[in-house]
């Protein structure tokens, strides 16, 4: 193999693995890197592959050695090969240090989303990235590809020597002298954060969108306090387990003849047909099937939460309408729902959906979690605009599913009431109302709601009551659809 087929931009980024201190290959790891790799370049980290990885790699625990090359790569003249070779060693135990903190020793317990470890990288590295001035090299996204990495590392002396290297050994240089800041940024990663997305099941690669809010998680305190919620209520919420259930098949007969179906149930006069006309009827999907009665089923359903996100949720608030979002999404995908997060203050923001995984979207996708945390709405407030919007949307989803959205808002959220009534023709509409510190609630249209929750002031302020209170919400929006006007307080609802 020679790099004659290689693009420049992976010989520099390749080829600069000649200075890694956990070596590559073209193992999950390697693989890995190069995603880590290019996300942080979209996201504005100028950063050599070399130190992705091994970065990457001391933080999970994937070497159980990080140690200089055994030999020093061929350097640009004028550089002292002594000098490299200590930088090198100062290196390895700088990444040593690295996998030797609490935040590594956390990470090696979670199953991280490349998206997720990504956006740690770029945590730690970004205060490092934004003290470097000293070099005009912008290196390049290259494409995931186990036969370039193969290829490079096979050629790795020729792959190195092939682009002038100043760039990566004054970057090297650049991590040794500010490897306190390295470490600070590391040390401040928030293990909550990292444990709910583990929590919530990151699986498959992640938009860039998300990579921003995920960014955007780990720099805002205020999610934080969301998240630690979260984290009260997600382990009872998780211990759903959906049953087996049965289904019945007419296998004594055939009910018709349609255009679709499986080769045995091939209606026989198909095969009088030449070959050439066979497989032509077969292509332009012409052919002829026996088919079995089948029973009607209803449309499937489908969960919609919908989160005030106005200036009048803002604190307790906040916190517990986020996190009881999240876990109502998670409990209704577990259930085998499709469940959506929107947002809304002024208008009804686009969805925030379950992101299907490798395993399908039954209890294996991912929620937009970060979207949920990082949100912020800054649009006023017009409740019948919303409300508007949400039931244009439901006359349009009532003949393919059924849909329950809920509702998770304060107790002044005044919609008309003919508004109300237009999404109940289309949905079950569910609401779940914070009460202020003094007050009651008193909402012309909560008969017409087919379930209403009330949360009091006291209940959201104190720990083990806000967990208890919200967990019992998601009890009850997982058993059986509710009687219409039904209606469930907390013990403190003030009347």
């Amino acid at each position: 193999m020679s790099l004659a087929n290689m693009t420049q931009a992976e010989i520099r980024a390749l080829g600069g693995l000649a200075l890694s201190c956990a070596g590559a290959d073209e193992s999950a790891l390697g693989m890995r890197a190069l995603a880590w790799y290019n996300s942080l370049l979209s996201l504005g980290i100028n950063v050599p592959l070399f130190v992705v990885l091994d970065l990457g790699a001391a933080l999970l625990g994937e070497r159980a050695e990080l140690a200089p090359p055994r030999e020093t790569p061929r350097l640009p003249e004028g550089i002292n090969p002594a000098e490299v070779a200590a930088m090198l060693r100062d290196y390895a135990a700088l990444l040593t240090e690295v996998s030797g903190t609490d935040i590594a020793a956390g990470l090696k317990k979670s199953r991280l989303d490349d998206g997720v470890l990504s956006t740690l990288l770029t945590r730690a590295l970004g205060p490092v990235v934004d003290r470097w001035r000293s070099s005009s090299t912008l290196f390049e996204p290259i494409a995931v590809n186990a036969e370039s990495l193969t290829r490079a590392m096979l050629n790795l002396p020729q792959a190195w020597a092939a682009v002038d290297r100043r760039a990566e050994l004054a970057f090297l240089r650049h991590v040794l002298q500010h490897r306190l800041h390295l470490l600070l940024g590391i040390e401040q990663i928030d293990l909550d954060t990292v444990e709910l997305l583990g929590l919530m099941g990151q699986e498959g690669s992640m938009p860039e969108t998300e990579l921003v809010d995920l960014l955007a998680v780990f720099n805002s305190p205020e999610a934080n306090d969301v998240v630690n919620f979260s984290l009260d209520i997600l382990p009872s919420v998780l211990e759903t387990k959906r049953g087996g259930g049965q289904q019945v098949f007419a296998v004594d007969g055939y009910s018709g003849i349609v255009s679709s179906g499986s080769l045995d149930s091939l209606f026989l006069s198909e095969l009088a047909y030449d070959d050439e006309l066979f497989e032509q009827r077969f292509l332009d999907n012409q052919m002829l099937y026996y088919a079995h009665e089948a029973q009607d089923r209803p449309p499937p359903r489908s969960y919609q939460i919908l989160v005030d996100a106005s200036a009048s949720m803002r604190g307790a608030r906040a916190v517990f309408a986020r996190g009881l979002a999240i876990a109502l999404a998670k409990r209704m995908t577990l259930l085998g729902f499709e469940a959506t997060v929107r947002f809304f203050d002024s208008r009804l923001y686009e969805p925030m959906r379950l992101r299907r995984g490798r395993s399908g979207l039954h209890g294996s996708g991912s929620l937009h979690v970060a979207g949920i945390l990082a949100f912020k709405g800054e649009r006023g407030r017009n409740y019948a605009r919303v409300f508007s919007q949400l039931a244009s949307e439901m006359e349009r989803l009532r003949e393919r599913s059924s849909v329950t959205v809920y509702m998770i808002t304060h107790a002044e959220c005044h919609v008309p009431i003919e508004l109300i009534r237009r999404v109940r023709e289309s949905a079950e509409l569910c609401g779940v109302f914070m009460l202020p510190s003094r007050g009651t609630l008193d909402l012309e249209y909560l008969p017409a709601l087919t379930l209403h929750e009330v949360v009091t002031d006291a209940a959201l302020r104190d720990r083990s009551e806000r967990a208890n209170r919200a967990l019992s919400i998601v009890e009850q929006a997982s058993s059986k659809t509710p009687k219409a006007g039904s209606h469930r307080v907390d013990d403190d609802e003030l009347t």
